[in-house]
């Protein structure tokens, strides 16, 4: 286990805590009534278009398609470099997804179109339902999960893949299908979960190439 990533781990998800709990508070409802006056708009339709590249049946779909490929040419030729990362980036989607489906499930947290039409707002643990689904919010997990694994894999591309990943959770806020404070959550959740399996990954990588040297005659 890598000490400094569980460190940078422990202090974001401390100062992401701090970060969701004020924007609950005192910022969540007032950005989300704003944002229902966008309805309709360009801006609106703007961020609909955006959110589907985050959208839950398109990852399973390329998850699949990308894991069926990895297993078919790694039966051919082996894992080789670029199946590993490729394999990479589909084991960090994954464990997004993951831990993601059972975050929202442990918090059922009401969504805004709840807030909007019935008044309610905060969270109704242990929840099977989509509109008690709201924290945190699935595409910007997935988006920055995807994002920051493309990152590790193409560093040059970081500032590009990491910007287009923030407008997606911007536009969740927009489309009023969450708050704030889900997007910083899904943020951290997708952002550590790609840097875990990297860590992971890269650790197993080592393990395996002193195994190899040590097995090598002198």
């Amino acid at each position: 286990m890598n000490p400094r990533l569980l460190r940078t781990t422990g202090y974001y998800a401390l100062a992401c805590a701090l970060l969701i709990a004020a924007l609950f508070f005192w910022v969540d409802r007032p950005v989300d009534l704003a944002a229902s006056g966008l309805k309709g708009g360009v801006l609106y339709q703007a961020a609909q278009t955006i959110c589907l590249a985050a959208d839950h049946d398109l990852f399973n779909l390329a998850l699949f398609a990308a894991l069926l490929y990895c297993g078919a040419a790694a039966l051919g030729r082996g894992l080789t470099p670029g199946l590993r990362l490729c394999l990479y980036c589909c084991l960090a989607v994954a464990l997004t997804m993951v831990i993601g489906e059972t975050l929202k499930w442990f918090f059922g947290r009401y969504r805004p179109e709840m807030f909007f039409t019935q008044g309610l707002y905060g969270f109704s643990f242990f929840a099977d339902k989509g509109s008690l689904h709201s924290f945190p919010s699935g595409h910007t997990m997935r988006i920055f999960s995807a994002a920051t694994a493309l990152s590790m894999v193409w560093p040059r591309a970081r500032a590009w893949l990491l910007g287009f990943a923030g407008l997606v959770g911007v536009g969740r806020v927009i489309v009023t299908r969450h708050y704030p404070s889900d997007v910083v959550a899904g943020v951290f959740v997708g952002v550590f979960c790609a840097l875990w399996v990297w860590q992971i990954m890269l650790a197993w990588k080592q393990e395996k190439e002193s195994a190899s040297l040590m097995t090598k005659p002198s």
